[in-house]
């Protein structure tokens, strides 16, 4: 008996789950007040979940996928988001999964957060663009400014005057793990 080969063809998919049309639709009430998690953000500590608030019908086109506009208290490694979240461009992603509600402890008492970064205010700049500075300007060790938008996703801010960062950002090539020292010989 000859055994059967299945070759699969095309890209591959990380997702795991249904999209949130699958999940909501069957529902009563759309599912508002449960919990969801995308499975994409399981890879993380911290609790990553979804909270349905409300849930909206899309005006579909035909032969396209199937979207839902639904509006959610989103918590993002921790974090709660103050504002609510609209979900609508990713909806038909089938990486959605509904928590059963005797499991949705296990999200709420972990108490996990991002610790905190604080950046350098100050980075050098990349080599040629420093060895341009120092031709036209004559300083020795030129600094770029460092701009960093604030948002709720990020655990990090700018270092205070007195205050000493949590990350180093420099231009060099770093130290190369051992498996690959030999590629670099020479070279630092």
């Amino acid at each position: 008996m000859s055994q059967k080969v299945i070759k699969y063809i095309g890209r591959t998919t990380d997702f795991r789950g249904n999209t949130l049309w699958e999940l909501v639709g069957n529902l009563p009430d759309w599912g508002v007040g449960r919990m969801l998690i995308r499975n994409m953000f399981q890879r993380y500590p911290e609790p990553c979940y979804m909270r349905i608030l409300k849930v909206s019908a899309v005006d579909e086109k035909p032969n396209e996928e199937r979207k839902v506009r639904v509006t959610v208290e989103k918590t993002w490694r921790g974090v709660t988001q103050p504002k609510p979240v609209e979900i609508y461009s990713t909806s038909y992603k089938a990486d959605y999964e509904l928590v059963p509600k005797e499991e949705e402890h296990k999200f709420l008492n972990n108490k996990k957060q991002v610790a905190e970064v604080i950046l350098p205010t100050k980075i050098e700049f990349p080599p040629l663009l420093r060895e341009y500075i120092r031709d036209e300007t004559g300083e020795s060790n030129p600094q770029m400014k460092v701009h960093f938008k604030k948002t709720f996703n990020k655990q990090a801010r700018l270092a205070q005057p007195n205050e000493q960062p949590t990350l180093q950002v420099s231009m060099d090539l770093g130290k190369p793990k051992p498996v690959s020292a030999k590629l670099y010989e020479g070279v630092l």
